[in-house]
């Protein structure tokens, strides 16, 4: 029998599906669980968003679309970003993806060769690191400090960059910790990207789970402009918890 691909041995299952499937077969032996390991929401869809589904279904809106997604769709999340993060992105740059982790996956497979190095934060979304690896790329974690409050450490991602550093993953709301970044440590992340002429991928998926302030964007920051160039956002709207 011929053997699995070589990238299978540094390939790792996620950690939250595992906790996920212990806390399920407890639940099943009469345990109450609060579950705290997934990230999505604990309601259903609505009436609204149901019969929205249903009807399209039944007008026979069930083939392919554009590959980078529905044109209205794509205008309408850039409406989205620029109402509710006063930042301009064009339509023709908003691509849809079937889950983040896809999206995720299908910018680093776009951005780093084998042997590219990925400055990602830890703790952070394990995805991060398992699909740099799978790709074939070096994951190199940068800390969030309690002594920092979470945040991340400029000085710290500089003293990692190398030869080799392609791509630098910010995520604010952090997930786990649901750090915000504030304005300074962003600001001084937007230079030292530009300065070590590195490509940002900031996931911004929990930006509107925020109660009290305001969300800046990576975007928002002097010299970004060019979309393309040096940013990736996630954009993601739940209309509650459905999987097929």
């Amino acid at each position: 029998m011929r053997p699995l691909a070589s990238r299978m041995s540094v390939m790792t299952g996620e950690g939250a599906l595992s906790v996920y499937s212990h806390a399920k077969q407890l639940e099943k032996e009469g345990k109450s669980i609060i579950h705290l390991e997934l990230g999505e929401p604990d309601f259903h869809p609505s009436a609204a968003v149901n019969n929205a589904l249903k009807k399209a279904l039944d007008q026979g809106k069930d083939r392919y679309c554009p590959m980078a997604g529905v044109p209205a769709l794509r205008q309408e999340i850039a409406a989205y970003l620029d109402r509710t993060r006063n930042i301009t992105v064009l339509p023709q740059n908003v691509v849809i993806a079937p889950g983040c982790k896809i999206a995720l996956f299908m910018a680093l497979m776009a951005l780093i060769d084998p042997g590219d190095e990925v400055l990602y934060p830890d703790p952070g979304f394990p995805g991060y690191a398992s699909i740099t690896l799978g790709l074939g790329g070096v994951p190199v974690p940068f800390e969030l400090a309690e002594k920092n409050r979470l945040q991340p450490d400029p000085e710290e991602i500089i003293a990692k960059i190398s030869k080799r550093t392609k791509v630098l993953i910010t995520n604010s709301p952090g997930n786990p910790t649901g750090t915000v970044y504030t304005d300074e440590v962003q600001r001084r992340i937007a230079q030292l990207v530009l300065e070590h002429d590195l490509i940002v991928l900031s996931d911004e998926i929990y930006a509107r789970i925020i109660y009290g302030g305001e969300y800046m964007s990576m975007l928002r920051y002097p010299d970004y402009g060019e979309c393309h160039r040096a940013y990736g956002a996630g954009v993601c709207a739940s209309a509650g918890t459905v999987r097929a």
